[in-house]
């Protein structure tokens, strides 16, 4: 007689381990597609905020470029000594804006896990060039 009773219960234990294994396995599967769809929505989020950044900082190049050639039309107009000390301070600035732009297609062919580091080099860059270009204007004598 025992030998039925141990066998129905081995066989229902076995069923009730197949049975958690197979929902464990589900829920394991489940816990994967959801963390790779974490990571994708991720990995998108900073695709988006490392293209706005690339276009804010090439937008505000572009404005830059345009008050340079004004500039450059107000360095002409000058005389002397002063001419070409100003001409000296817009040739930087076109060296840094060469710089500027090297750096920003650098960071646009970046993969999304390693701009970063090189994103704020160019905000730095950014900021001194304009440092550099508003000091320009105040020795040109424009507001």
């Amino acid at each position: 007689m025992r030998s039925p009773i141990y066998l129905v219960l081995i066989l229902s234990l076995s069923l009730l381990l197949t049975g958690c294994g197979e929902q464990s396995q589900n829920e394991m599967e489940q816990a994967q597609e959801e963390t790779q769809e974490a990571v994708e929505s991720a990995q998108q989020e900073l695709e988006v905020t490392k293209t706005e950044f690339a276009n804010n900082v090439q937008e505000e190049l572009d404005s830059l470029d345009t008050q340079m050639e004004q500039l450059q039309g107000k360095i002409s107009e000058a005389s002397g000594d002063t001419q070409t000390e100003l001409q000296k301070q817009w040739e930087s600035l076109q060296d840094q804006r060469k710089q500027l732009a090297n750096d920003l297609e650098e960071l646009q062919a970046r993969s999304e896990e390693n701009w970063q580091d090189l994103k704020e080099g160019i905000d730095d860059q950014l900021d001194s060039f304009e440092e550099n270009f508003n000091s320009l204007k105040e020795d040109l004598g424009i507001g």
